[in-house]
């Protein structure tokens, strides 16, 4: 059987990361990052275009053909 491998004490006594620790918060720092984007780039689009209009099923669409909004 092979022994636990000896861990790594920097010169503060503090032990370091794995290199397996370094990918994990790695990735775990990508994956905010990229929802924090998300979040601000959807905000942004919402601030920006309005989309009720384009949204709207509701109303008249075939220019003056007759059909009423249902929201009346």
């Amino acid at each position: 059987m092979m022994g636990r491998r000896s861990t790594v004490i920097d010169t503060h006594g503090r032990r370091r990361l794995t290199r397996s620790e370094k990918i994990g918060i790695g990735s775990l720092a990508t994956i905010i990052g990229v929802a924090a984007i998300g979040l601000v780039a959807g905000v942004l689009l919402d601030r920006l275009l309005d989309f009720d209009d384009a949204l709207d099923a509701g109303g008249e669409w075939d220019e003056g053909g007759g059909v009423a909004s249902r929201w009346d």
